[in-house]
């Protein structure tokens, strides 16, 4: 649990030096004649501290360690690559309990949602096992002379999909030969871009719930759907996103992709930082586990 402690203000030196230049400046613009007013605004601003709070810092949790990749990889867990691709200087990551946990629902076929606080690495969550399914579709489509895409990420922002798509190939630029490939399709591209998608379907596609509805509805997008056929992982980032009237929309989606693509084993995986907090745990994870079998039209 994050602590927040109050520090006193004489180890903030540079911050006092901040907040006194800025008085200054906002001193410096206005001229206040009138006594009484003169008297409330100082009395607002440098006895309440109203203008400018104290500081504060903010402790991050821990959050449980749990097996390295070069555990799971030697144990037959994950794929032996995953150590190579999910490193750091030539080193596997350490993952956290709950990421060990999300591999191990992934690799027993079973959907699951991730909420956990920022900075715990949720993205982690679905990409070592969506890595990990693709490198051993890899294996079958080379002796089988075919290429579709395992995995749809629906970001709620582009800004999102964005930068999760350089995150995701600063991992994969660890293998020294391009193995797997990553498009983005969330109306910002260009038309030789969404070509060469139609014509080369990625393994893993990143888009937006809006564009994902055009894939499936508009003729000359049709054929992203169809290169989709058996598709294993279908992700939502930032689930709590996803209520009222826009999640009823979204809900309708999935089942239409579900629909259309006929993946019986389809894994789907929720995250987000926030979903519930009234309630003991085990009232919460009812909640979210009511929520997302609403979206996503499975039990959990």
């Amino acid at each position: 649990i994050a602590e927040t402690i109050r520090i006193s203000n004489e180890y903030f030196e540079f911050r006092d030096d901040v907040v006194n230049s800025y008085i200054k400046f906002s001193q410096s613009f206005a001229k206040i004649l009138s006594e009484d007013i003169k008297n409330k605004v100082h009395e607002e601003c440098f006895v309440n501290n109203k203008f400018w709070p104290e500081p504060l810092i903010q402790v991050n949790p821990f959050y449980r360690p749990g097996k390295s990749l070069e555990e799971l990889c030697k144990e037959g867990v994950l794929h032996e690559k995953c150590k190579d691709i999910f490193s750091i200087h030539g080193t596997p990551l350490d993952l956290y309990l709950h990421q060990e946990q999300a591999i191990d629902f992934a690799t027993n076929k079973n959907s699951f949602v991730v909420t956990t606080g920022t900075g715990s690495g949720k993205s982690l969550c679905f990409f070592i096992p969506i890595i990990n399914e693709v490198l051993k579709q890899k294996e079958q489509e080379a002796s089988e002379g075919i290429k579709t895409t395992k995995a749809i990420i629906v970001y709620p922002m582009n800004a999102l999909a964005n930068s999760q798509k350089e995150e995701i190939e600063k991992f994969l630029n660890n293998l020294d030969f391009p193995l797997i490939t990553v498009g983005r399709y969330t109306g910002q591209e260009n038309q030789a871009q969404r070509e060469e998608i139609k014509r080369n379907p990625p393994d893993i596609l990143l888009t937006n719930f809006m564009m994902l509805e055009l894939m499936l509805m508009r003729p000359s997008d049709r054929g992203i759907i169809e290169k989709c056929k058996g598709l294993k992982f279908l992700v939502l980032d930032e689930l709590h996103t996803y209520r009222g009237r826009q999640g009823s929309d979204v809900a309708l989606l999935i089942r239409k992709l579900k629909q259309r693509i006929g993946s019986a084993d389809l894994i789907c995986v929720g995250t987000s930082a926030t979903m519930s907090s009234i309630g003991e745990r085990y009232k919460q994870n009812e909640a979210v586990a009511k929520f997302a079998s609403q979206l996503f039209g499975i039990d959990l």
